[in-house]
């Protein structure tokens, strides 16, 4: 029977194949998944038992309850300085679903987004879902450092939406705020959206600058942001777009028709986490020092490693030691070492891998012994 071609020509997560295939090895490691290595918070997880058992849980409308959304509009605005109602606000069954519903919104068939590389791969299929283009910036030559400058290279009149996303997935480079007001700057003058994705902005290892601080641009820029990674949300799978009224009531459609409506029960303990857990200075501390332990150890081997700022993810150059591709390298150090890493293809860029690091010390330095035992035994 009949497929949509492009549908078709979709290929199911690299990532997601790597990590399915984890059981089939009795001492697995798997740093493939970008999920929290700490669990959400106590209080917070009986906040939300609690609720569930003594309160009739029913649908919300499709944007998300107006308390959810006046919450996650007065955190944003407390934490980054910005002017959003709960109007800017909605609600969504994940951030990848709100850049999902927000591409939908605004592409039409030949239209350019911009995708400074390495970049997340959920991108790309939600761009081609629409017949729009995805136009890459190569960033191997400035060690991933985005400016301004090369950023207005890539902008033709077909142009409708560059994505960036800080801390970056998967180097954990962030953009300081100087080259962010020239990036403002340069939406003054196109008419282009920024979609910025801000997911990992409460794990920035520094005080964070978000581009919802540019209030004068509510009308081009859309912040995404949730509570996996911040809270360890990830099961509840809500998240939350900010942007302009027009562009969040025009989204609000779009979900209707596909996810009608956000989980009520992860909703309320959103609420509960903007009003009483609104940052995680402790799992950032967590998360530094595990990467830096990663860090110290994949330098000693010979690695070169893009230094994160935040986030929990190490984005690591291979290419002194092989020349395979990035999928063949990363298929062959699961099959010889039981590790699973990411090859560096699934974020548009070859002679890397990413590593996940939320695991214990000794399954880091386990992990360490045996990149270095598979470049001393099969990278000679």
């Amino acid at each position: 029977m009949y497929i949509n071609e492009v549908v078709r020509n979709l290929q199911i997560s690299i990532i997601r194949q790597i990590s399915a295939r984890m059981p089939e090895f009795k001492n697995g490691i798997n740093m493939t998944i970008g999920e929290p290595g700490n669990d959400l918070p106590y209080e917070l997880k009986k906040y939300m038992s609690d609720v569930t058992l003594n309160e009739k849980i029913g649908y919300t409308n499709t944007g998300g309850a107006i308390a959810y959304r006046e919450a996650v509009a007065k955190y944003y605005n407390k934490l980054y300085g910005s002017n959003y109602t709960w109007k800017n606000a909605l609600a969504n069954a994940g951030s990848t679903e709100g850049i999902s519903s927000f591409l939908r919104t605004v592409l039409k068939p030949g239209d350019e987004v911009i995708l400074p590389t390495p970049t997340y791969p959920g991108y790309e299929p939600n761009i081609l879902l629409m017949n729009a283009k995805p136009v890459y910036i190569d960033l191997k030559h400035t060690d991933f450092e985005l400016t301004a400058d090369i950023l207005e290279q890539y902008i033709t009149p077909r142009t409708k939406v560059i994505i960036l996303t800080y801390p970056n997935n998967p180097t954990g480079t962030v953009m300081a705020l100087e080259e962010m007001d020239k990036v403002a700057e340069l939406l003054r003058k196109h008419n282009i959206y920024l979609l910025s994705d801000e997911i990992y902005s409460v794990l920035s290892f520094e005080k964070y600058n978000s581009f919802a601080r540019y209030t004068d641009l509510i009308d081009k820029i859309v912040v995404i942001n949730g509570f996996s990674k911040s809270h360890s949300m990830t099961g509840y799978r809500v998240a939350y777009t900010l942007a302009s009224e027009d562009v969040i009531n025009n989204m609000n459609k779009v979900g209707q028709y596909t996810m009608t409506g956000v989980n009520t029960v992860g909703q309320l303990g959103a609420i509960y986490a903007c009003e009483n857990i609104p940052t995680r200075d402790d799992v950032v501390e967590i998360n530094k020092a595990k990467l830096n332990r990663m860090m110290k150890g994949l330098r000693e081997i010979g690695f070169k490693v893009i230094e994160p700022k935040g986030a929990f993810y190490l984005f690591v150059d291979y290419s002194m030691f092989s020349n395979k591709k990035s999928l063949d390298f990363a298929l062959d150090v699961l099959e010889k070492t039981e590790l699973g890493v990411v090859p560096g293809i699934c974020f548009n860029v070859e002679g890397y891998f990413r590593l996940s690091v939320t695991q214990s010390d000794d399954i880091i330095d386990e992990a360490i012994n045996r990149l270095k035992t598979y470049v001393e035994n099969e990278c000679k």
